[in-house]
């Protein structure tokens, strides 16, 4: 991390800050997954709490631009990533504990006051963990590759992501193939160990005290809410913002729900729905390695098409999930889920390198902060959302087939509204002018004094 960007991309270097992936893959499933499974399924809880609790750290994600801006202009002991990133995994991890004791006062009375306390409290410190370290981690993998091969580089990242998903989930459901409370305990614990190993060894020794980053000129240091308003300037920056946010409502309004419609529409018990997350997460690895080959001669900016594509062929398979609800055709579950992670890693691809595109150099953590906050916030939004209408829909009709049937078709309804966003968010002319517009010193004055 120096003022010159690297010459070329380092493979191996790449791959072992991938490994970083691998540690948040085990936890975040135990928060995302395995948790609401056994809450919403196994504890009878309602959708629409468990999924507000899940999306309650999502909508900290403003968090993630403060820590990308600090990143870049404040260096703690002499550099300018890693303790940003500890700072955020540590508590992260040591949040966990709280999980199998929220299970048991919650089994005991699920109005338990002190259970949802204690929830609230993990999720809280979980998120304001995740945040703060993951515009910086984003910035890392950003500053160790040269500037045509930085999304391929976080697309090496992401696929450890996306391979270390189904792992996890094949790993937890083969320890908690039906839930007990000792076990759920083992595999929180066996989750922190492989966690706190993987993000050790992923991110040692990839910065040194004293080691420079493009932002650290004076001259090109803003106020905080100047580089705010210097940003969301920029119309182009305002409507991919607006793609990420629906794709991320529209991806993830089936991440509370998704298990519990295995149990509650087909009786599926918690080992098979766990192992959900493995078939889309093969589709997932299979299509972005793919993908990341085919393309790999692109510029990141030309990846509009791609993205399209990837778009368009994951709204399909959540017609499909509306189709098997309804039908309850449990003969075309795991196909339809195969075939969302075929198309999802398509788009993660093309949305990859397209958000490495619209991030300026010298502004870097903060842009990356800024798309985080689009991913995470609104993320959480869809995790909520599909928790409430599938509740809404499910006191309305009666019916759980209907209740599921509703969160899928809107998935795919918001997938294919991205495709119009994309399109107008211009990302390669935003390329093409170096980032943001210049916005006058003078307007930069007012920003800093509103």
């Amino acid at each position: 991390m120096d003022n010159r960007p690297a010459s070329r991309l380092s493979i191996l270097r790449t791959m072992k800050i991938g490994t970083f992936h691998i540690g948040s893959s085990f936890v975040d499933l135990l928060t995302s997954g395995v948790l609401n499974r056994v809450l919403i399924s196994d504890l009878n809880i309602w959708a629409t709490p468990v999924a507000l609790l899940s999306a309650l750290r999502y909508l900290l994600a403003p968090l993630s631009i403060w820590a990308g801006y600090r990143s870049d202009s404040k260096p703690l002991f002499g550099m300018h990533r890693l303790p940003y990133i500890w700072l955020g995994r540590l508590p992260m991890v040591l949040s966990l504990p709280l999980l199998p004791i929220v299970t048991v006062l919650l089994a005991a009375d699920p109005r338990s006051l002190l259970g949802w306390v204690l929830a609230t409290l993990s999720f809280l410190i979980y998120g304001v963990g995740t945040l703060i370290s993951g515009s910086t981690y984003l910035a890392l993998v950003r500053d160790s590759a040269p500037p045509a091969k930085r999304g391929m580089a976080l697309n090496i990242v992401q696929i450890f992501l996306i391979v270390s998903f189904p792992i996890a989930g094949v790993v937890y459901g083969r320890m908690m193939p039906t839930y007990d409370q000792a076990t759920f305990w083992q595999i929180v614990l066996t989750g922190m160990a492989i966690a706190a190993g993987f993000f050790i060894f992923s991110i040692f020794g990839e910065e040194r005290p004293g080691q420079a980053i493009v932002a650290d000129d004076p001259q090109e240091q803003l106020p905080f809410t100047a580089l705010l308003r210097e940003m969301w300037a920029d119309r182009r920056t305002r409507m991919f913002f607006l793609f990420l946010s629906l794709g991320a409502v529209s991806a993830f309004a089936q991440d509370a729900v998704l298990e519990p419609f295995g149990g509650d529409v087909f009786g599926m018990g918690a080992g098979e729905t766990t192992r959900f997350n493995a078939y889309w997460g093969l589709g997932i690895l299979i299509s972005l390695i793919s993908t990341v080959v085919i393309t790999r001669k692109r510029m990141a900016h030309e990846q509009v098409g791609t993205t399209i594509i990837g778009l368009s062929l994951t709204a399909a398979p959540f017609a499909l999930l509306a189709l098997v609800a309804v039908a309850e055709m449990r003969a075309l579950l795991i196909p339809a889920l195969l075939l969302f992670g075929l198309g999802y890693g398509i788009y993660t691809v093309g949305a990859i390198s397209l958000l490495m595109a619209m991030t300026s150099d010298k502004r870097a953590g903060a842009y990356l902060g800024l798309w985080t906050v689009a991913q995470l916030v609104f993320r959480g939004v869809g995790i909520f959302l599909g928790g409430a209408v599938r509740d809404l829909v499910l006191l309305m009709s009666g019916s759980a087939p209907i209740a599921y049937a509703s969160v899928f078709f809107l998935e795919a309804v918001g997938m294919l509204v991205c495709v119009a966003l994309v399109i107008r968010a211009d990302v390669p002319g935003f390329a093409r002018s170096g980032g943001a517009r210049a916005v006058p010193s003078a307007s930069l004055a007012a920003a800093a004094d509103a």
